[in-house]
């Protein structure tokens, strides 16, 4: 691809992003980075604060603030980790867990109805071959493996 058409691809990605959290529905009025902890949570469990950190590139204090919040809300469970008793384990409780799904329900029947609405049986088709590329962008590593395999959901 050539540089403008990266830019125009980096700008069409960017625009449905910001569209995806304007349409964000209010998850228990829970902020937007508890929100994200949380997903990171319910998709590893098991997971360290540092780790949640890591992934979502947030720093220690805005992590311990989301996790504090979700811990307020009943919805975050903290254990020591058996073999080592300085880390800790982050899990959901079950009502953490429902609100999450709740959460995304709502969020993905906005995209659903979206994509129904513009878009061609052809078009949405398209959607999901470029979905499955998007998503290998995605795991690709410089010097590592580029992910050219299958997506696997």
């Amino acid at each position: 691809m050539r540089d403008d058409e990266i830019r125009r691809f980096r700008r069409q990605l960017k625009s449905l992003q910001r569209r995806l959290r304007q349409e964000l529905p209010s998850v228990d009025g829970l902020s937007r980075s508890a929100v994200q902890v949380s997903a990171v949570i319910a998709r590893r469990e098991g997971v360290t604060p540092r780790e949640v950190g890591e992934e979502l590139r947030m720093t220690s204090s805005n992590v311990a603030a989301a996790l504090r919040e979700l811990e307020g809300r009943g919805y975050l469970v903290r254990e020591r980790d058996r073999e080592d008793g300085r880390r800790v384990n982050l899990s959901l409780t079950e009502e953490g867990a429902r609100s999450l799904s709740e959460f995304r329900a709502e969020r993905d029947t906005w995209l659903g109805r979206a994509i129904a609405a513009q878009l061609s049986d052809d078009e949405v088709e398209v959607l999901k071959r470029a979905g499955d590329l998007v998503e290998r962008l995605a795991r690709f590593t410089p010097g590592g493996s580029s992910g050219t395999g299958s997506a696997t959901a």
